[in-house]
């Protein structure tokens, strides 16, 4: 591991970081050079403001172009991600690769929380030990690195400065290691791909780790910086789990499950054969390690004439093509299918008596219906699972109990209530004298019992619905109700929107009654359930809807504690057994999103990366201003906006408003350091080169604000937005300095058919709009979407086509030939109407002959915005000295 350690100096060396002994990265030392850096660079650039001409403020924004705000290849970095802490908390893992590799994978780096220290365990010199594209990557950086060198060598020579010296000589070892990367290596899309490491699990008792890199499994452990090979095969293994004693693991390949212990020669499969048809989706396996709940899926026959195909024109060759994709309508027949729910007995898999038992089976057939993973009671009793049934609505959960034999519990009672497990809780390592004796293990599990027909086997009971409740909430919820035991045993925590916003509530089956333990106009969203099921970590966007802080909610008392210490929006967060050590993706205008770490005991907060580049830094240090306002009915409106440099609330000023406005789940455009293409570059470039004043707002219809928000489209799909958008319209137009005759509107996908919606019903509010990629015809989009969000029949009705006859903005259409989301046929239709209503000199096509539903094919980022400028100007105008 001396290789190891020596490659971990040599990267962050030249990364520019603190370095201590070992080659181990101080995570303060990254913070405070980082606050170093951008103090000297912030007095820097007042330095250079202060001794300019007095009329040099006018090109402030002289480098804010269009050219470099959409470069072809973005200038962000790569986010960290599979995060973990060890079972200790000691260690904190995840993967992640600096921005220089963001075409290759991510690597392994583990973070000492005592230390703050920060080890990169696997790079292209340590994987090339046991993998050939990884000894090709490493033979290319070798061979470029000594052209690197050559092309230098006339080069001025380094000083005498110690640390430009260490990063020469960093240079020298990482070049001869084949960790190092050039300048170029993200745009050499010819150049051999490290493919890095895609997973990473604790140990559930120890400080060792299972990873999987290009489909096999390795092991490393920290004591003595061992990494192992577990597999070699063609086949991809994934899902890796450890043992719930730590003394092996599990792992899937080509949809089934097996079983490794570790110092035993045996490789065992333990998902059973299914009944015909049957294919296993998912697994769970008890606390106590005994029992595994399967879920299995059997799909129904096909619908009469098969599935629907439509086909998308190609223009790439010298004749026109078309593809055929598949897409099931609200219309179609529904090709049903099965869900059934198995518990399987693991310690008596192995002689073969284990009894694979059905203990739920339903079939559906609507786009939307779900079943939850089933989740293991903490004494591994039972089982509780969510069933959503779209057509009425109807949430249920199901139990499932496990009874043993009798001779079980005489056992345990003469053995003073101690089951046959060591301290493991894993069956599988008692007798290790007998470990690999199957002899042994056959003769111990097939003595004859009084009340079955083999001792040990474990009866399952059918699942019971325990309760139910009739979802009127948002379209997108239903799937993130995942039911979970309490530390009694008995009582149920969940996720729903009972109480009009997404919120945690516990489930008394025994009176079926439920107490909501979070309350109030804001979203809760579960984390991490801890060991004992006292106490939940969730991310909640109480303080501000833009914003989702983390905190540790206690049962016993019904606490919310705040354990973010930063404002900002915190995503992919991991959380230590004992609930006081947080890593997450900290993101907010103004910082861009980083990898930290929280210690709630300490109340501190580092960050662990620096993952961007100084031009993704430079361009977006702009933080926008944050608003709401009360729309008609009086619900809170929010957006971001920016101003220009001289405005003023007289001012007559062209506006520029952007929106969605559709449900996306947990997510929507108003939140905190999302630094999305128009919402936040194209609307400050506007504002700052043209003098308008632009915003961006979540309408209902958005998700994050409730069940009513999220379920506003349902039978009037665009309605409330127009109403949103006009109110928005007119509290800009008397706080804001907006000219009411100069307002613009864009918007993409649900927002390019919300654009046009605005156009179509109220025509005298807009000089102009920008809809891309629309569905103007909602007969023709999916099944799953529509059924949901629009209505679930009659979908004809929601037709853009009849209202386009009351077109009097300025009217770009842009969209993708090859657009296989929101058929371009859409665009096309909306298109002929309008030129059938004499519409031709208001309305132009922008299309992307080979671009799909983002575009990226002829049309790049920067194109599409030097248009939309175009477009502007000349149908709304410049907005300087207004």
């Amino acid at each position: 591991m001396k290789n190891i350690r020596t490659g971990v100096f040599l990267f962050v060396i030249i990364a520019g970081f603190t370095v201590g002994f070992n080659g181990r990265l101080s995570a303060k030392a990254i913070s405070a050079d980082a606050e170093k850096k951008e103090a000297e660079q912030a007095t820097s650039e007042q330095t250079k403001e202060q001794s300019a001409e007095p009329n040099a403020v006018k090109d402030k924004y002289a480098d804010l172009t269009l050219e470099n705000i959409f470069p072809e290849r973005s200038f962000f970095g790569t986010t960290a991600k599979e995060m973990a802490f060890s079972y200790d908390g000691k260690y904190g893992a995840y993967l992640y690769r600096p921005c220089k590799e963001k075409r290759h994978g991510s690597d392994l780096w583990i973070y000492n929380t005592d230390s703050g220290r920060t080890d990169r365990i696997t790079s292209v010199s340590v994987m090339a030990r046991f993998q050939e594209k990884a000894r090709k990557v490493k033979e290319d950086r070798i061979k470029k690195s000594k052209k690197d060198d050559s092309d230098t060598d006339s080069e001025e020579s380094v000083d005498n400065d110690p640390n430009d010296l260490a990063v020469k000589e960093g240079q020298a070892e990482q070049k001869e290691s084949g960790d190092w990367v050039s300048d170029a290596d993200a745009g050499d899309k010819d150049a051999p791909k490290y493919m890095g490491v895609t997973s990473v699990e604790w140990s559930p008792c120890g400080n060792e780790l299972l990873f999987v890199s290009e489909g096999d499994i390795y092991k490393y452990t920290l004591e003595n910086e061992a990494m192992m090979r577990l597999t070699k095969t063609t086949d991809t293994e994934t899902n890796v789990r450890w043992l719930h004693g730590g003394n092996g693991y599990t792992y899937q390949s080509r949809g089934i499950l097996y079983k490794v212990t570790f110092g035993r020669h045996i490789i065992e499969q333990i998902s059973p054969e299914f009944e015909s048809d049957y294919k296993m989706i998912n697994y769970e396996i008890s606390p106590d390690g005994e029992k595994i709940a399967f879920t299995a899926q059997k799909w129904g026959p096909a619908p009469q004439g098969g599935n629907r195909k439509v086909k998308i024109a190609t223009y790439r060759d010298r004749f026109m093509k078309t593809s055929e994709h598949s897409r099931q309508l609200a219309e179609d027949p529904t090709r049903s299918w099965e869900i059934g729910i198995y518990l399987y007995q693991v310690t008596s898999a192995l002689t073969e008596e284990a009894d694979l038992t059905k203990v739920f089976k339903k079939t559906f057939d609507k786009p939307r219906d779900y079943v939850s993973v089933p989740a293991w009671s903490l004494d591994s009793t039972k089982i509780v699972f969510c069933v959503y049934e779209q057509e009425n609505g109807d949430v249920k959960f199901f139990e499932s109990k496990c009874e043993y034999p009798q001779s079980k519990k005489e056992t345990e009672k003469q053995e003073g209530g101690t089951s046959k497990t060591d301290s493991t809780g894993d069956p599988n390592s008692l007798n290790k004298d007998n470990a690999d004796n199957e002899e042994y293990m056959l003769q111990s599990r097939n003595a004859p019992d009084k009340q079955n027909d083999k001792e040990g086997v474990i009866e399952f009971k059918s699942a019971e619905m325990i309760y139910r409740f009739v979802h009127t909430g948002g379209p997108t919820t239903p799937n993130m109700i995942t039911p979970e035991y309490l530390s009694d045993n008995r009582q149920i925590v969940y996720l729903s929107e009972q109480t009009g916003f997404r919120h945690i509530h516990i489930l008394e089956p025994l009176y079926q009654s439920i107490t909501p333990i979070t309350t109030g106009r804001y979203e809760v969203y579960p984390v991490k359930m801890a060991k004992d099921r006292t106490w939940m970590v969730v991310t909640a966007t109480k303080e501000h809807p833009a914003r989702a802080d983390v905190y540790k909610i206690t049962f016993d008392d019904g606490s919310m504690k705040k354990i973010s210490l930063e404002p900002g929006r915190y995503t992919s967060v991991a959380v230590s057994d004992d609930g006081q050590k947080v890593m997450a993706i900290q993101s907010r205008y103004g910082q861009l999103w980083e990898l930290v770490y929280i210690d709630s005991d300490a109340n501190t907060q580092d960050t662990l990366t620096d993952s961007h580049p100084e031009n993704a830094k430079k361009y977006t240090r702009e933080k926008p201003e944050f608003f709401s306002f009360k729309n008609r009915y009086g619900h809170d409106i929010y957006g971001h906006l920016f101003k220009p440099d001289d405005w003023k609330a007289t001012d007559k000023r062209p506006m520029l408003l952007f929106l969605y406005g559709g449900p996306l789940g947990k997510t929507k455009q108003i939140l905190e350091g999302y630094y999305q293409g128009s919402s936040y570059f194209f609307a400050r470039y506007m504002a700052r080169k043209h003098g308008y004043v632009t915003c961006t707002i979540d309408p209902r219809g958005n998700s994050g604000y409730g069940a009513l928000f999220e379920k506003s489209n349902f039978e009037r799909v665009g309605k409330p937005q127009v109403e949103d958008v006009l109110d928005a319209v007119d509290y800009f137009i008397g706080n804001y300095g907006v000219d009411p005759n100069k307002v613009a509107i864009h918007g993409w996908s649900f927002g390019g058919f919300q654009t046009q919606m605005c156009l179509y019903t109220e025509p005298d509010v807009f000089a102009a709009g920008i809809a891309g990629a629309g569905p103007t015809e909602w007969e023709n989009y999916n099944a799953w979407y529509t059924t949901g969000t629009i209505a679930n029949e009659k979908l004809e009705k929601f037709s853009l086509l009849p209202l386009a006859k009351n077109l009097k903005a300025k009217l770009m259409l842009v969209h993708g030939v090859e657009d296989s989301n929101v058929l371009y046929q859409d665009t096309i239709m909306i298109y002929r109407e309008l030129l059938k209503e004499g519409k031709e000199t208001l309305v132009e096509l922008f299309i992307d002959p080979t671009g799909g539903h983002g575009l990226g094919g002829d049309i790049k980022s920067l194109g599409r915005f030097r248009k939309y400028e175009d477009f502007l100007l000349r149908t709304v105008g410049d907005g300087k000295g207004s």
